[in-house]
């Protein structure tokens, strides 16, 4: 991801294998208990893919569908986005709980990034546009829990967060390739047009 990410042209290749292969498995994982699914590791590349998680599958695929794909691939990916929002469906009340375990994971990471940066400005504010998923992640899944009285707290944590971000924040140019920067309004997204402060 951080190289992907970081590049100056989206590669939307890994993307979208780790799609599908999430999206193949999600009913599955959805059945089971486990938060943090280990990919079939015999499918071709199994042993590199990602763990399957909610939001690791939003965030691929929104920025699959800001990105220019090939008419083959654009098939994949909406297959992909049935077959995952199928599984949703028919499994709903273990999505919401999924979902918010996700949510309560993300929010923690990114405390955590933000109290490394804390700590030590200079050599964690370089990393900034590769730890930044985190953000968009926590996004889409409180999307998932819109109107939902489970995300009032999560509303308030992220707002906090936020504002500890905002204290340290340089608006600037889309932190991630161009090509994606047309899906991530500036004013929803303000958090991918800029940079933290690498000292006080």
């Amino acid at each position: 991801m951080g190289e992907a990410m970081g590049a100056r042209e989206f590669d939307s290749a890994p993307d979208l294998i780790a799609c599908q292969a999430m999206a193949q498995e999600f009913e599955a994982y959805l059945r089971s208990d486990v938060l943090y699914w280990q990919m079939d590791a015999s499918r071709p590349g199994g042993d590199q893919l990602p763990k399957l998680t909610v939001s690791g599958f939003l965030e691929r695929a929104y920025r699959l569908r800001a990105a220019p794909l090939t008419p083959a691939q654009q098939t994949t990916l909406e297959q992909s986005v049935r077959l995952f929002e199928r599984a949703r469906q028919a499994h709903h009340s273990r999505y919401i709980v999924r979902v918010v375990h996700d949510l309560r994971g993300r929010l923690d990471a990114w405390q955590w990034f933000l109290d490394d940066y804390a700590k030590r400005p200079e050599e964690q504010a370089p990393y900034y546009p590769a730890q930044v998923h985190t953000r968009l992640a926590i996004q889409l899944l409180l999307d998932e829990l819109s109107g939902r009285p489970e995300a009032a707290e999560f509303e308030r944590r992220l707002f906090t967060l936020d504002e500890r971000l905002r204290t340290d924040w340089i608006a600037g140019d889309f932190v991630w390739p161009s090509s994606l920067a047309h899906a991530f309004p500036r004013d929803r997204f303000w958090w991918l047009y800029g940079r933290l402060k690498q000292a006080d």
